[in-house]
């Protein structure tokens, strides 16, 4: 799975839930998610990191763990930063 891949999965997720909440924003590569500024609030951010995770359920990977958490730079600043996150848990497993 490549980087514009990762980047459309999570804009389109991140889009669905504000259309649920009704929250009426475009949401696009760089859109700050979390954070100050951030679209989402903690509830927001686990309802789209769990939806994330479980559209790459056949990956097998984890998106909200420590790791994740203690990272300097947050991997739930945006669209593009939670697919790098993506990228490098998946570079780090070990090759099928």
């Amino acid at each position: 799975m490549d980087r514009s891949t990762l980047i459309d999965l999570v804009v389109s997720v991140v889009s669905d839930h504000c259309r649920l909440v009704e929250t009426g924003v475009d949401v696009g590569a760089s859109t700050r998610l979390f954070g100050r500024d951030g679209l989402l609030d903690s509830l927001g951010l686990v309802s789209v990191v769990v939806e994330v995770e479980q559209r790459l359920s056949d990956l097998g990977i984890s998106l909200m763990d420590d790791r994740a958490m203690s990272q300097e730079r947050s991997p739930f600043q945006s669209p593009e930063t939670l697919a790098d996150y993506i990228l490098a848990l998946l570079s780090e497993r070990p090759r099928r």
